[in-house]
């Protein structure tokens, strides 16, 4: 019988991102920030004309987000040094 101080440790493996799980994150938090967005117009009585030109802006940001994002997860993590 052996003892568990004699095994070996285990090394934790590291865990791919799989592109498909981005996205489906992805999608979730533009969904919620779209939601966000909508509410918050309301909230502070956004005048309907002003609220194509937020959504046009959101919709730019997401862009951007759904092409940087990706390549930001998979860049490898630099040491900062304070």
């Amino acid at each position: 019988m052996s003892q568990p101080t004699n095994q070996p440790q285990r090394k934790m493996r590291s865990h791919g991102v799989q592109a498909n799980e981005v996205h489906k994150l992805l999608n979730a938090l533009l969904a919620l920030d779209r939601t966000l967005v909508e509410f918050s117009m309301d909230l502070y009585k956004v005048p309907r004309r002003d609220r194509a030109a937020m959504r046009r802006l959101h919709r730019r940001l997401h862009s951007t987000v759904r092409e940087r994002l990706p390549g930001l997860l998979h860049q490898p993590h630099r040491l900062v040094r304070a």
